[in-house]
């Protein structure tokens, strides 16, 4: 039986990629924080540390909580949890928005090459 990578010549599959920098060299970058790619850097950083907020208060022990749990109690801590990852994105310097935006500012400005 004949492999199937015996009749594949890989050498003739290769992709070149353009040269990326190192994180140190993203570091100097300029960060625009009212640009709109920045706003969605820190959007997306703040629904991270929402999943985040989420899965350490399903490890909460309600047993003796003041609050009753419904529907109603649910949606208010839902929006709460919301408020609290916004609120930790703009302030709390996670970073991670920023690295995100000087990657993908850098990654923009790359030459357009056609495919």
């Amino acid at each position: 039986m004949m492999n199937v990578l015996d009749s594949v010549n890989l050498q003739s599959q290769q992709t070149t990629f353009p040269h990326l920098p190192s994180a140190k060299g993203l570091s100097s970058s300029f960060v625009d924080k009212s640009s709109k790619l920045y706003q969605a850097c820190e959007d997306f950083q703040a629904v991270l540390i929402k999943q985040m907020l989420d899965s350490m208060r399903k490890t909460v022990d309600k047993s003796g909580s003041l609050m009753q749990d419904n529907e109603g109690a649910k949606v208010f801590q839902d929006m709460l949890y919301d408020e609290y990852s916004k609120t930790m994105s703009k302030t709390a310097g996670f970073d991670l928005a920023d690295n995100l935006y000087k990657q993908m500012a850098y990654l923009q400005n790359l030459p357009k090459t056609p495919v």
